[in-house]
């Protein structure tokens, strides 16, 4: 015998009554969701993620990915996009250039702010950096001090007060005494991409101060320029010839002349004869 087939909408209907009637009436069942576009899916899950924080954002989002290898490469972005030492800033080489000429005018104009002076040496002296590192690993006081990386702070200043006079260390001392320095007002390094040779920067400006000392070189226009001219000499870095020659239009012609023809001669010639575990002394 033939079996009659029943319209989807009549079994439908049966369906719902036979629900009704195990259920006693007191509910009926839940409606089941039509199927969502993409564009929908897309618009609830930024809806959802859009009072979040930008860390819970990007948590989010990488937990709802698609399995489709979305994970490892955001596991591959963040470890390329992560500091490589506490205050790393990373930069794009477009970013590093804007910030290399704005710092570096900026030092020239106004050398006393260490801020820019530090900006302009870390964005230009990547080669000068590296090539310090690399005679450091050949001098027996340069691998030492790569190896403990010590670092120059008010510690130091305070063991250095306790020197002999007439020691680097006690001269040291009275001079950043007398002119209220202070070794942790120094700006950290931000923008050097590599860790090691961030320490070298950091090195270069902390023993800073040390080299007015042996240099003899005065906290003054002509002092600052003279051993900028100096550094130049001894590091290659970019950065202090350029400050030294932009900064000398500061100068009367009597000052720029006897910087010229008498300190930036003395300057190379000292730089260049200094011990070099690289730039270090």
């Amino acid at each position: 015998s033939e079996v009659p087939v029943m319209s989807s909408t009549r079994a439908s209907a049966g369906v719902l009554r036979v629900l009704r009637a195990h259920l006693g009436g007191a509910a009926s069942p839940c409606a089941v969701p039509e199927p969502r576009s993409g564009r929908d899916l897309a618009r609830a899950r930024f809806s959802r993620f859009a009072s979040t924080s930008g860390a819970e954002f990007d948590a989010a989002s990488r937990a709802t990915g698609s399995g489709d290898g979305s994970e490892t490469n955001a596991s591959e972005t963040d470890a390329a996009t992560a500091p490589l030492y506490p205050g790393h800033v990373r930069l794009t080489l477009a970013q590093k250039a804007l910030l290399a000429v704005s710092s570096g005018v900026g030092a020239s104009l106004f050398p006393e702010r260490a801020d820019l002076v530090g900006a302009a040496n870390e964005t230009t002296a990547f080669f000068a950096l590296r090539a310090a590192r690399d005679r450091m690993r050949l001098d027996e006081a340069g691998r030492r001090i790569l190896n403990d990386r010590p670092r120059i702070t008010d510690l130091t200043l305070e063991q250095a007060h306790a020197c002999a006079p007439g020691t680097l260390g006690k001269t040291w001392a009275t001079f950043m005494n007398k002119r209220r320095f202070d070794p942790n007002d120094r700006p950290p390094v931000k923008f050097v991409d590599d860790e090691e040779l961030a320490y070298v920067a950091t090195r270069w400006r902390e023993v800073h101060d040390m080299w007015h000392v042996l240099f003899e070189c005065p906290t003054t226009v002509q002092g600052e320029l003279a051993l900028k001219a100096l550094e130049f000499a001894q590091t290659s870095a970019p950065a202090p010839a350029l400050a030294a020659l932009v900064a000398s239009a500061r100068l009367n012609n009597e000052d720029r002349r006897f910087l010229f023809d008498r300190l930036v001669p003395w300057a190379r010639g000292a730089g260049a004869r200094a011990a070099d575990p690289g730039g270090l002394g």
